[in-house]
C-alpha cells in the first residue's frame, strides 16, 4: 500500500515538473526563436539543473516535439470538458472555436512554433509521424459532428473531410494571425465570427 502511494506520488512530481520544462521551454522558443533557444536557456528558465533537464529531454528537437504534443493533448482534453452534457452536433461544433481562442489566449505562440516544426525539413517528418495520429483521431470526432448533423439535414450536405479541414483551418488561423497584445475578448469576437460566417454560410435555411 505505501509503495503504491510512493509511486502515484512520484509519478505526479514528475508530471508535474515535465509541465515546467514545457511551460518554460515553450516562452524561450517564443522569445529567442528555435535557432535561438539552448537547453542551457531552458534549464535556466525551469529553474532546473542542465542535467536535469537532459534526463527528461535528449534534444532540443525532442523537447519542442514534445511542446507541441503537450499542447495537443491540451486543447482536446479541454475541447472533451466543453462536450461533457452536449449532444447536439452544431451546440459541439460551436465550442470548437471558442475552446481554440482561450486555448491562443494562454499560449499565443504555440502554432507559430507548430507550423515552423511541420516546415522544417528534417523534423516534419517526425513531428507528422508524432502528432498525426492523436490529430487524426480527434479530427474524425469532428468529422463525426459533421455527419451526424448532415444526416439530421441541419446543414447542407458537402463533403465532410473537405468541411472539418476549412473549418479546423479557421480556427488554428487565430492562433497563426494573431499578435500581441493578445486579449481573450478579441479572441472571442474572432471566434464568433468564424461561426458567424462558417455555420450560418452551410447551415440549411428554412424553406
Amino acid at each position: 500500500m505505501k509503495s503504491s502511494i510512493l509511486q502515484e506520488r512520484k509519478s505526479r512530481e514528475k508530471q508535474a515538473r515535465i509541465q515546467t520544462i514545457l511551460a518554460a521551454a515553450l516562452k524561450v522558443f517564443s522569445s529567442q526563436g528555435y535557432h535561438g533557444t539552448s537547453m542551457d536557456a531552458v534549464a535556466e528558465a525551469a529553474e532546473l539543473g542542465k542535467a536535469t533537464l537532459y534526463y527528461y529531454f535528449k534534444s532540443k528537437d525532442e523537447l519542442l516535439l514534445a511542446i507541441l504534443e503537450n499542447g495537443v493533448h491540451e486543447f482536446f482534453a479541454r475541447l472533451e470538458e466543453r462536450w461533457k452534457g452536449l449532444t447536439d452536433p452544431i451546440e459541439k461544433l460551436e465550442t470548437i472555436p471558442y475552446v481554440g481562442a482561450d486555448f491562443f489566449y494562454r499560449h499565443p505562440d504555440y502554432f507559430k512554433l507548430y507550423h515552423y516544426l511541420t516546415a522544417h525539413p528534417v523534423l516534419r517528418k517526425r513531428a507528422f509521424n508524432r502528432l498525426h495520429p492523436l490529430i487524426a483521431e480527434k479530427v474524425q470526432r469532428v468529422q463525426q459532428l459533421f455527419t451526424q448533423a448532415i444526416g439530421e439535414k441541419r446543414i447542407e450536405p458537402l463533403p465532410v473531410e473537405e468541411l472539418t479541414e476549412i473549418f479546423g483551418s479557421l480556427v488554428m488561423g487565430m492562433g497563426l494571425f494573431t499578435h500581441p497584445p493578445v486579449t481573450r475578448k478579441s479572441l472571442h469576437r474572432k471566434a464568433q465570427l468564424i461561426l458567424h460566417i462558417f455555420l450560418n454560410g452551410i447551415r440549411k435555411q428554412s424553406e
